[in-house]
């Protein structure tokens, strides 16, 4: 007992600083937080828990039990993100009832400072009180809105007198307004000042400012999978893949037993070229559902309803989702996720992403074998513009729970999709 006393003694201060590290400590009003503070929180619990496993490993005087070692990762994991988010409602209630308030002046009163304060009204939680506008006129802001409190001159005067917390420049890329000089002219108030660049009408990803040895850079496009995020997905695919693998072998046996016996004369597996993550192009593997050489005569076209060129066991294969099976394989070799965007042949994508603005952004994540996408109907000869909607929403909201959540909707959504064909 006294050997565990001394482990948690000294997890005290090491979680301290691995949260610390991770940037949880810091004030979040407003910030973003969907998934991504419960995935650090699940990276810090991760990563100690294996630092104290190494430390105990060498500390042959105190083993320290592997199974309590889990029990631990598992109730640091629970803990931190459910007091967390227990922290995080009560804050938000008393910021809805008017507790802990900041006052916000929106600078700007084009579309983009109409995005801006519309983004404050719906989401009260976080305490944002919007106490007006300043700019030419608040025309097109609509009824209901706060007042208009002047002109871009009078910006250094209303905030020093109207008690302002926070000043946030939204100005649209054609206002004749400086920024900078905005910026110069608060120099000297103690209001916090955020700038909104005009990104409106551009599709992003995770979208963000970088401090890069102290010059400022705006991300506009970035995978979400980086450094440990990176490192959790592909641990949690390759085991998960793996252990299937093994489990269904009998049952990948029987199918290509099948194929053989009712479509005889040509192979088993089927290799397509598909796109994955970055543009890499590699061979996703499927059982062949189809007659041999099916595109000699048609060339390459998107499957159909009820389409001549599939075999009677391959339609089977196709409606419940069967001839997916074999891409286990193409995970655990790392050209695929689990979970992600489906991945698409290249002659389709080079019209694809000519027709639609941002449809790369989808190879920011690494290819699927089933998706955000697929369990929300979007699979088959559906729009690709849905598609892609719900495929840059996966990005962005991206954890290993989420995964987790796609892969269980996947199961119960198997045997009774109208667009497996």
């Amino acid at each position: 007992m006294r050997d565990y006393v001394i482990v948690g003694l000294g997890v005290l201060p090491l979680w301290y600083i691995l949260l610390w590290h991770r940037g949880l400590y810091e004030p979040r009003r407003g910030l973003s937080r969907r998934g991504d503070e419960s995935r650090k929180l699940v990276e810090v619990s991760t990563f100690g828990t294996l630092i104290v496993a190494a430390g105990t490993f060498f500390w042959r005087e105190a083993p320290i039990s592997r199974l309590v070692l889990l029990i631990f990762w598992l109730l640091s994991s629970a803990g931190l993100a459910l007091f967390r988010a227990t922290l995080r409602k009560g804050l938000a209630e008393l910021r809805k009832r008017g507790f802990n308030t900041r006052n916000v002046l929106i600078v700007g009163t084009g579309t983009l400072a109409r995005a801006v304060y519309e983004r404050f009204r719906d989401d009260p939680e976080t305490g944002f009180h919007v106490i007006g506008f300043l700019g030419p006129s608040v025309a097109g802001l609509g009824d209901h809105t706060p007042p208009n409190l002047g002109s871009f001159v009078d910006l250094h005067e209303v905030v020093s007198y109207r008690q302002v917390d926070q000043a946030v420049i939204a100005l649209d890329r054609d206002d004749p307004a400086d920024p900078i000089k905005m910026l110069h002219d608060l120099h000297d108030t103690t209001a916090a000042v955020r700038l909104v660049p005009d990104l409106l009408g551009l599709r992003t990803l995770q979208a963000g400012i970088e401090d890069f040895a102290d010059l400022p850079m705006i991300r506009l496009v970035e995978s979400p999978l980086v450094g440990w995020s990176q490192v959790l997905k592909h641990a949690f695919d390759f085991s998960v893949a793996s252990i299937g693998l093994v489990l269904i072998s009998p049952l990948l046996a029987a199918i290509a037993l099948g194929i053989r016996w009712t479509s005889p004369g040509g192979a088993v597996l089927y290799q397509q070229e598909r796109m994955g993550l970055d543009g890499r192009l590699f061979s996703m593997l499927k059982f062949r559902t189809m007659v041999p050489n099916a595109e000699a005569e048609t060339g390459v076209r998107w499957a159909e309803r009820d389409d001549p060129r599939r075999t009677r066991f391959g339609a089977l294969l196709r409606t419940l989702s069967l001839d997916e099976l074999p891409q286990l394989w193409n995970v655990v070799r790392g050209d695929m996720s689990l979970v992600g965007p489906r991945p698409e042949r290249p002659e389709f994508i080079r019209a694809f992403r000519k027709q639609i603005p941002g449809y790369m952004l989808r190879h920011k994540m690494k290819a699927g074998m089933t998706g955000w996408a697929q369990i929300n109907g979007c699979r088959g000869n559906t729009s690709i513009e849905k598609r892609l909607e719900y495929d840059i929403d996966y990005a962005r909201r991206w954890s290993l729970l989420f995964d987790l959540k796609i892969l269980v909707l996947t199961f119960f959504r198997l045997f009774r999709d109208p667009n497996a064909y």
